[in-house]
């Protein structure tokens, strides 16, 4: 009865990383998902022999070290995947209360119009640029090699067309990642005199953009981009993808 329900619940988890793939996102969170799934699934559908062959590898001194290591391995990663987790839903918290400016981090541009996910952050952005007409905006993503014009342009003109004063904005359309975009958006705002900033972008993507802007001297709070049926779908795709890539901002920043 226990297999039967851990069975069911592993095979939940799986169809969770692989339903992203039927709207055409692959990136190495699913991947990571799918095969730490099938995994778990295949140990729990052949647990008497994976039972056994735990019990032939710790009969041997090499095999003991083995299979140590693993363990040893496994609960590090656990922890360290909790610490990430808890960094990232603190970040997703932090009131934008003193923010003189929002940075809206770019997202793929199909043709001229943001996609879904920009589009979410921008309704973000709008609720509260609307609601503090003294801040400023920095909108910033260069042009994809697939987009007709740039992140930057496609935001500014979703927000104008919303009412948002144009003199408000500022285009950084230069940037082609995370990084670039809080490295170029830093420099614009130094122009302004602007240090406190609201990052607005997805909840699970603001710790690491947190962690980036504060390296090039900016304070920061958050404004999350609204969530709808299909984004909540994909969170665990994402989040698994947003250790990885924290994991690279540790190493390399």
């Amino acid at each position: 009865m226990t297999r039967n329900i851990l069975i069911i619940a592993e095979a939940l988890i799986l169809l969770v990383f692989i339903l992203p793939i039927l709207s055409g996102i692959l990136n190495p969170g699913n991947i990571f998902g799918i095969l730490l799934s099938l995994l778990f699934l295949s140990v729990t559908i052949f647990f008497d022999r994976f039972k056994l062959l735990i019990s032939e590898l710790f009969s041997g001194s090499i095999g003991k070290i083995i299979i140590i290591a693993g363990a040893v391995v496994m609960i590090a990663a656990v922890i360290y995947a909790g610490v990430l987790t808890a960094f990232m839903v603190h970040a997703q918290l932090k009131s934008p209360e003193n923010a003189k400016a929002v940075v809206v981090l770019g997202c793929k541009v199909n043709g001229e119009r943001p996609s879904r996910m920009l589009s979410r952050r921008l309704d973000g952005a709008y609720e509260f640029l609307k609601e503090n007409q003294e801040v400023m905006c920095v909108v910033s993503g260069g042009k994809g090699d697939d987009e007709k014009i740039s992140e930057a342009l496609a935001m500014k003109r979703y927000l104008v067309d919303k009412g948002i004063d144009e003199d408000r904005i500022i285009m950084e359309d230069k940037s082609a990642n995370t990084l670039e975009n809080l490295k170029f958006s830093s420099e614009l705002l130094r122009e302004y005199g602007i240090s406190d900033i609201a990052i607005v972008t997805d909840g699970f993507h603001q710790y690491r953009a947190g962690y980036i802007a504060e390296k090039f001297g900016l304070n920061v709070s958050a404004v999350n981009a609204k969530n709808d049926y299909l984004t909540i779908q994909l969170i665990p795709t994402y989040w698994v993808r947003e250790w990885m890539a924290i994991t690279k901002e540790y190493l390399t920043l």
